[in-house]
């Protein structure tokens, strides 16, 4: 009761952060450790845990220490691995003494932070300047400026706990370099959180069947971990098994660079081991909510980090609803145990997911079923046969990860048909209904009262896929960027440099367009170039219409005055210097 209550504390106080001193947390603190045994304990304890977490978020938000403005020379320390930023630019956050920054460059320098990895060091120059206080986003990163690097000068190895971490991280991927490009870059991400290498159909794939969460490492990864490790420590006695036990999970957060998900499941785990080892073991709901409370208090701008909010989420409703359910559904427990536990955690997670990205893909828990189980299989065979491939390489990588190859093509596979299904979606009512008749079900003794659930929640789908969007004909703009002319089954997408490939295709994808006929770059820059590469990639071979000097692989170079008329649409080129102009009309 205590854990629970506390949790409501920890993240009103994250949540709210009235400036407190630091004083007034630590006077509550001892007031609930001197109060414990009264009747009013639990209230004592939710006020300390609050002032705790709101004096915590007071003293980060006073601590910011922000740059000047102007030139930059000196050390930076990488806190993650450099991603790609545009065309040709790399973007990674870095430590300067005690700032966090993000530092940018292009070109040649772009190489050269690209090389690094999380810990090492580069010696750089360059401008900087602060962040702005209206950007609330970067500061709850705690990044408080920007670097652009113009110059690298020198570099220096990371930390030797970093660096046998960048091993483990480099092993592996040197052991997948039998795996195709995309198969390779959804097993690091699986395996180890590394998702720059992931190309725009493969995220969208997944985000359109719900499957997100597999394409980074997430708070399961540490279950499969310890389920690796125990056959050795649990040989050992109880302290030398916890001390094992908290290092290896010490060195699977720094490998997988501290994701939000990963450090809820390491201190959950740490409080298991911890508590086990004192000989005061303790259940899964207390320990998911003592490590809120612990996370939050030590970092409370946590609570705003949509990954945290999803991973805590997923974790309460399995802990939570995941053995109910198993004990109502029918059938063999082969299949209700995965069942029980995707719905549990799809039911936990979705007020979540719909209060921030909208209604969810009604694809997301059958798809969910049938791939979380190989997903499992993926993550335990990286963690062993993934390390012995990247020591040995050759034939014998080759041989270890034929059935990571197969295991990917089975996730992959129901990745890309719950994609290509209906974009039918559920609603809050939709969920709240569903939600309902599963409470209801839970209530009663009885499993099969569980059937009544599934069939209100069939009902409800069904109603969400018939009544899935289609494209209007006419013209719709689709953001910034991005239009589409549709007319009967018909689509023209035209770009105007439009966002990254993954956007282009969600937005293409929400809309109900299945295939254009037709796409016409306006500008043909890199952007364009980048849009049309995944549109072909999703689409297949789709004719392409750009200007002069255009920078798109295989598109047609158009003229002023040429008409095309394709399944109905009729576009008419108006210019195409410097730009394509151009009218349409429908027949």
């Amino acid at each position: 009761m205590k854990a629970h209550a506390a949790v409501v504390g920890a993240v009103l106080g994250a949540w709210l952060a009235p400036s407190t001193p630091l004083v007034f947390a630590a006077l509550s603190i001892v007031a609930s450790l001197l109060l414990r045994r009264c009747r009013w304990s639990v209230g004592v304890l939710v006020i300390a845990v609050f002032l705790t977490a709101s004096a915590s978020s007071t003293h980060a938000t006073r601590s910011f220490d922000f740059p000047e403005a102007g030139e930059f020379d000196g050390w930076i320390t990488f806190i993650d691995d450099p991603k790609a930023s545009g065309p040709v630019g790399v973007r990674v956050t870095v430590r300067s003494g005690r700032q966090r920054l993000v530092a940018t460059g292009h070109g040649a320098v772009a190489g050269r932070l690209d090389n690094a990895l999380a810990g090492e060091r580069l010696h750089v120059t360059g401008t900087i300047r602060p962040v702005p206080m209206s950007d609330t986003r970067s500061l709850q990163r705690h990044v408080v400026g920007r670097i652009t690097v113009t110059e690298v000068l020198g570099s220096a190895p990371a930390a030797p706990v970093n660096a046998a971490a960048n091993m483990v991280r480099r092993t592996l991927d040197e052991g997948a370099h039998s795996l195709d490009r995309d198969d390779k870059a959804l097993f690091l991400g699986m395996v180890i959180g590394d998702d720059r290498g992931q190309g725009p159909v493969t995220a969208d794939d997944f985000r359109a069947a719900g499957l997100g969460h597999l394409l980074v490492v997430s708070g399961q990864n540490v279950a499969f971990v310890l389920a690796v490790a125990m056959p050795v420590a649990g040989r050992l006695r109880p302290a030398g098994r916890a001390v094992v036990l908290l290092v290896l999970l010490g060195l699977f957060a720094i490998m997988t660079r501290f994701e939000p998900s990963v450090l809820r499941a390491t201190a959950m785990a740490g409080i298991g081991i911890g508590s086990a080892a004192l000989g005061r073991p303790t259940n899964g709901r207390s320990g998911l909510s003592w490590a809120i409370v612990g996370l939050l208090v030590i970092d409370p701008f946590l609570v705003h980090v949509i990954a945290f909010r999803l991973s805590a989420a997923a974790t309460a409703g399995i802990v939570w609803l995941g053995g109910p359910l198993n004990e109502r559904l029918p059938g063999p427990s082969w299949l209700r145990v995965p069942v029980s536990t995707t719905v549990a955690a799809q039911l936990a997670v979705s007020p979540v997911l719909i209060a921030v990205f909208g209604p969810l893909p009604l694809a997301s828990l059958p798809a969910n079923v049938l791939a979380g189980p190989a997903s499992g299989a993926v993550m335990i065979w990286g963690c062993t046969a993934g390390l012995v491939a990247g020591v040995c390489g050759g034939w014998v990588a080759t041989v270890l990860h034929f059935p990571t190859a197969m295991l990917l093509l089975w996730i992959g596979g129901v990745a890309g048909m719950a994609a290509a299904a209906p974009s039918a979606t559920l609603d809050l009512a939709g969920l709240v209904i569903i939600g309902g008749a599963v409470v209801v079900s839970l209530g009663v003794r009885r499993r099969g009262v569980g059937l009544a659930a599934l069939l209100i929640s069939a009902c409800i789908c069904g109603v969400a896929i018939a009544n899935s969007p289609s494209p209007e004909d006419g013209h719709t703009a689709l953001g910034d960027g991005v239009v589409a002319l549709h007319h009967g089954g018909a689509t023209v997408v035209v770009l105007d440099d439009p966002p990254p490939a993954r956007i282009v295709l969600e937005r293409l994808r929400e809309a109900g367009v299945r295939r254009p006929v037709l796409i016409v770059a306006v500008d043909g820059d890199r952007a364009d170039a980048d849009a049309v590469l995944a549109l072909r990639d999703r689409f297949g071979p789709v004719p392409t219409a750009a200007p002069p000097l255009h920078r798109v692989p295989g598109a047609r170079t158009v003229r002023t005055g040429l008409v095309v008329t394709v399944e109905g649409i009729r576009v008419e080129i108006l210019e195409v210097d410097p730009r394509i102009a151009l009218s349409t009309a429908y027949s």
